[in-house]
């Protein structure tokens, strides 16, 4: 009897300065990729000057650990902030409530038209087929409209967008005027790893979320959901007005 199909995943802990701060499960590639997406995510590093050491280690039990160094000040911020959401409940609304102005940056790219979408698409969805012939895998790149850059696939859609963001971090590539393109839903994680990031606009085989939509209208960030059908949908762009 043949062998049950299965793709490699592993337990990672992120630690800023000696504190855990974030932990999950992801394919084991490009841990370090993921470690400086999930920083900028959180908003442990808004540069990447201000990360001054980045581990990767794997403990006896199997379970990466991502040991980062920080500004103590930013770290400080960053866990002042993750408090916040949680005691006021108010969590990724915080960027639509408590501090709409939070992800508003310039951007400046916009999104190619349909067809050179589907193309994109097909090199995308083949940076999955490719790593597992039998499936699974989410797949997340940067794209100039034309080509693509830091294509990475993961068994997580979150994981992969953090991997491919915190690679072009890595390498000093800006991330604006450049857009994300993902195999997974847009949701409002991922809408504000996009923004905090400071890429121009977002597409995906699949739909938003409405905390995608919310967070994406406050940031000026562009989304396009069902990129590869004859019927895509184009969310807001436009910044929400203060209320």
């Amino acid at each position: 009897m043949p062998p049950l199909p299965a793709i490699p995943e592993v337990p990672w802990t992120l630690f800023v300065n000696d504190v855990a701060v974030a932990a999950g499960s992801a394919s084991p590639e490009r841990m370090h990729a993921l470690a400086v997406g999930r920083l900028f995510a959180e908003g442990y590093v808004e540069r990447i000057d201000q990360l001054h050491d980045l581990d990767v280690a794997e403990a006896a039990s199997g379970v990466r650990l991502l040991r980062a160094r920080t500004d103590a000040e930013l770290a400080s911020r960053a866990t002042e902030l993750a408090a916040h959401r949680r005691a006021n409940g108010c969590g990724l609304l915080h960027f639509v409530s408590c501090d709409p102005l939070a992800l508003r940056v310039p951007r400046t790219g916009r999104p190619p038209g349909a067809d050179p979408l589907r193309e994109l698409f097909r090199a995308l969805f083949a940076v999955a087929s490719d790593a597992s012939e039998a499936g699974g895998l989410h797949a997340a790149a940067l794209t100039d409209g034309a080509s693509m850059c830091f294509e990475v696939h993961d068994v997580s859609r979150h994981n992969a967008v953090d991997k491919t963001l915190g690679g072009a971090l890595m390498a000093g590539t800006p991330p604006d005027p450049l857009g994300l393109v993902l195999t997974g839903r847009i949701t409002g994680e991922i809408a504000l790893k996009a923004a905090r990031a400071g890429v121009s606009w977002i597409a995906s085989r699949s739909i938003a979320t409405t905390l995608a939509v919310a967070l994406a209208e406050r940031a000026g960030l562009s989304m396009i959901g069902r990129a590869v059908s004859g019927a895509p949908v184009l969310y807001s762009v436009q910044p929400a007005a203060e209320s």
